[in-house]
């Protein structure tokens, strides 16, 4: 089931915490950081490597910041050096 951005309200399809340092996979529209995190990997639906496009490598990303992927893409892999977050289901 796809939800439009613009009625996309985090929370509505479900969500997953993750604190550990192995790849976790799915399908998820973003996250927030509940622990201060480093992102190791970041793919999108077809595999592709979003750190760059994204920003995110040798970033960290403070507590209670909110990461979200365009309406017509979504994470299915990402793996953490460090910290915590919650995904957001697609």
């Amino acid at each position: 089931m796809s939800i439009a951005a613009g009625s996309f309200s985090a929370g509505y399809t479900g969500c997953r915490v993750v604190s550990g340092t192995s790849a976790t996979t799915g399908r998820f529209r973003g996250f927030v950081v509940n622990a201060d995190c480093v992102v190791s990997a970041l793919l999108d639906r077809t595999s592709t490597s979003m750190m760059t496009t994204m920003g995110l490598t040798g970033v960290t990303l403070r507590q209670g910041m909110f990461i979200s992927l365009p309406d017509d893409n979504w994470i299915t892999s990402i793996t953490l050096t460090s910290g915590s977050i919650i995904l957001y289901n697609e």
